[in-house]
């Protein structure tokens, strides 16, 4: 099977503009072959298997610790509902994982819709820290992904001809998340649903899906990840050093008309205890998600933040958690 192409995206973030065209229409290229795509070259980059490595550190901590900083969806007494600690590890679930959300330092406010406050929640950490310095590479490893995927974001837009403000605007008070994620080996005799798809032999752990987010960056300390291109041809994500794979989401779609495509992807079990990183680049929760040029209209039913909480009120479990959006007054 094919792997994706690696472009180095340095001259996005050194301020070589001359360069940008030439790593612009590289990106262009492999969302037209591959979907996705690896980036490297970046400053920091050196870094990423370092600070990942360490952010992982987090499921050592006992179910109990992990528990403390439960979003309610795993622990009802919880403090916070969309940021936090949530487990999948039951049958039933499209995944069999568990995962752990921040979003920025200081979030951007959420629109006065009842309820979306939800998706502008500030972080909650484990006391004590899994490791020392586990906190400090959290927060170094969001700002960095935050301005990749930025960049990859932008050379995107232009490539389909769409001007850096108008999609700045749209996302400069987004509060993005970053997501550490663990897929244990399933115990033997764990019921697995008879739809269950195989790739070669190996079943599914995370079914083919799209992520709504502009785009989706991805470590993976194991292989498993695979990206769709537009023929249907399947990629797996090279597994080299430092290595970010970068996944298109609908909502960039959306805003550019269809012209970039979102990156549909799954993983693949390879029967190994899996663990990766996931960064989502989120639109600030009152931003249109009307397609880039056309006239916004203010209506906040047509804002992301609208789309999430509709989204979450209607995923199970979620249904007391996250009312459905109401206009206020």
């Amino acid at each position: 099977m094919d792997e994706l192409a690696i472009i180095d995206i340095g001259p996005l973030l050194v301020g070589d503009r001359s360069a940008h065209a030439r790593v612009d229409a590289a990106i262009g290229d492999a969302i037209e072959r591959c979907g996705g795509f690896v980036v490297c070259g970046y400053p920091h980059s050196d870094m990423v298997d370092q600070w990942a490595t360490t952010m992982l550190r987090f499921y050592d901590l006992t179910d109990h610790a992990k528990r403390s900083v439960a979003a309610r969806i795993t622990e009802p007494q919880g403090e916070v509902v969309y940021r936090g600690y949530r487990s999948s590890l039951f049958p039933g679930e499209w995944a069999y994982n568990e995962m752990f959300d921040i979003g920025p330092g200081e979030p951007f406010p959420a629109p006065p819709v009842p309820g979306m406050e939800v998706f502008a929640e500030r972080n909650i950490w484990p006391e004590p820290e899994p490791c020392a310095g586990w906190q400090a590479a959290m927060e170094s490893f969001y700002a960095l992904m935050h301005e990749v995927g930025t960049a990859v974001m932008l050379a995107a837009g232009r490539w389909a001809g769409f001007d850096d403000a108008d999609l700045l605007a749209r996302f400069s008070t987004g509060n993005s998340t970053l997501r550490l994620l663990n897929y244990p080996v399933r115990p033997e005799g764990f019921p697995v649903d008879p739809a269950i798809e195989f790739v070669d032999g190996r079943p599914v752990s995370a079914i083919r899906h799209t992520d709504v987010a502009g785009v989706s960056l991805l470590w993976q300390r194991q292989p498993g990840l695979q990206a769709e291109a537009p023929d249907g041809t399947w990629r797996d994500v090279p597994l080299v050093d430092n290595a970010i794979s970068v996944h298109l989401g609908t909502v960039l779609q959306v805003m550019t008309h269809g012209r970039v495509r979102a990156t549909p992807h799954r993983v693949v079990d390879h029967g190994v205890h899996r663990q990766s990183v996931a960064f989502f680049a989120e639109p600030g929760l009152g931003s249109s998600l009307a397609p880039l040029a056309d006239t916004v209209d203010p209506d906040l039913t047509l804002t992301y933040g609208w789309h999430l909480q509709k989204k979450y009120h209607r995923s199970r479990g979620y249904e007391a958690l996250v009312p459905e959006p109401v206009l206020p007054g």
